[in-house]
């Protein structure tokens, strides 16, 4: 094998070096990626050998490596690596190609809100973190480069509203869920009976969940991403992500349901009618009421 070889071996994950030192196109493999990331950025010069060593030192420690070296995102991969080193280009790059998408990502927001917002992950994706690396270092390239800065922004967001939260007035509600309440008497009556309860016990189980599962709930339900989105952002499958969601759904329910019962005095028909709404409008919900 080459040197620059030997040198991409050294730097990736023990597990995984027995794998990569038998696969038969791994020189081929590593030639593939250099090519790609030049394409997709010919202006930002190259450092082939430090390029190969961030690609080494971010693969995964199992998994076939064939597999795993044809899923790389090149391209996106050199880019953040380019920023991370203070390239000049690669940040005018990816401030133009993906900074610039804050505002499609956060539509309802005000623009001096989302300018601000622009700034602020600027700065948390590429400035070095005490000595170390910035942020943006960490990109492991399994996933598009935009989703996974799209993720990291919805996160500062959420953070930002958690820091200054806006409050609602509790006597408004969704124009949808209005309309499901108006359509089902029984409902209605609850609503008026028990909206401010409602709100209280929501709050109260949101507030008992732990961090990742808000965040999950969030970044799902109330920002609109993707399993595979979310999954880029927790280094997770699809799979073990939509588990996780449906069991801090399954989770908030059954904690709204014991906040309700402790502090109302319904009988069981009325608090099944109150948690069948819960569990029907629970996007909704989430949308209006997450805000801590």
């Amino acid at each position: 094998m080459s040197e620059q070889t030997e040198s991409f071996l050294s730097r990736a994950p023990p597990a995984l070096v027995p794998a990569l030192r038998a696969h038969p196109g791994l020189e081929d493999a590593l030639a593939g990626l250099v090519r790609e990331a030049r394409e997709a950025w010919p202006r930002v010069d190259m450092d082939v050998e430090a390029f190969l060593a961030h690609v080494a030192e971010r693969l995964p420690s199992t998994g076939e490596v064939g597999e795993v070296l044809a899923r790389l995102r090149a391209g996106d991969l050199f880019l953040a690596f380019a920023c991370a080193r203070g390239d000049a280009r690669a940040v005018e790059a990816f401030e133009a190609h993906v900074l610039s998408q804050v505002r499609t990502w956060l539509p309802r927001e005000a623009p001096s809100l989302v300018d601000e917002l622009r700034q602020v992950l600027s700065q948390r994706l590429l400035v070095p973190v005490d000595g170390g690396a910035p942020k943006l270092a960490s990109y492991s390239g399994r996933g598009p480069l935009e989703q996974w800065v799209k993720a990291v922004a919805l996160r500062l967001h959420i953070d930002q509203q958690r820091a200054a939260p806006r409050e609602q007035p509790v006597g408004e509600l969704p124009a949808g869920l209005a309309e499901r309440l108006g359509a089902d008497p029984e409902l209605a009556f609850i609503r008026e009976r028990h909206q401010e309860d409602f709100r209280v016990a929501f709050r109260a189980a949101l507030g008992r969940l732990d961090a990742r599962e808000r965040n999950l709930l969030r970044l799902h339900h109330v920002h609109g991403l993707s399993m595979d989105s979310v999954g880029a952002t927790y280094q997770a499958p699809r799979s073990t992500v939509a588990r996780w969601i449906a069991r801090a759904r399954e989770r908030l329910l059954t904690l709204t349901r014991e906040e309700l019962m402790a502090r109302l005095g319904l009988t069981p028909d009325e608090l099944d009618s109150m948690l069948r709404l819960v569990g029907s409008q629970l996007d909704v919900s989430l949308r209006q009421l997450m805000t801590d």
